[in-house]
């Protein structure tokens, strides 16, 4: 028999392979520190959006050069590391932007397909 992913790990999975763009599409709007990418993520669905999910990306987006980042005084503690998208992780971005218009044009294809398929069955 074969196992079907629940719906939270089916979930997890496809917003795994999102998360980057995601990041820098929330960067585009204003810099942001690791924990207020987690905050705006959150705020946008991404219920299981964490630290120790987002810091790792961050920072392979941050060595790859689409990030920059700069230490600015905390207002009530330390310093604090902020992020903020560059001219690299600009066009970076628009790549992921036209493949993922291109991804969901074909994946909404296929469903539509499917449901058009269901309803003839279901009418014969």
């Amino acid at each position: 028999m074969v196992s079907t992913p629940a719906p939270a790990a089916r979930e997890s999975r496809l917003m795994h392979g999102v998360l980057e763009m995601c990041v820098l599409a929330v960067l585009e709007d204003s810099p942001l520190h690791a924990y207020g990418i987690v905050q705006r993520l959150r705020d946008h669905g991404f219920v299981n959006a964490s630290y120790g999910s987002i810091y790792p990306l961050v920072t392979r987006l941050r060595k790859s050069g689409q990030l920059d980042q700069r230490l600015e005084p905390g207002s009530s503690g330390p310093a604090r590391n902020v992020l903020a998208i560059n001219a690299a992780g600009r066009a970076a971005l628009a790549t992921w932007m036209e493949q993922w218009v291109q991804t969901t044009e074909v994946v909404g294809a296929v469903v539509a397909s499917r449901r058009d398929q269901e309803a003839v069955s279901r009418t014969c």
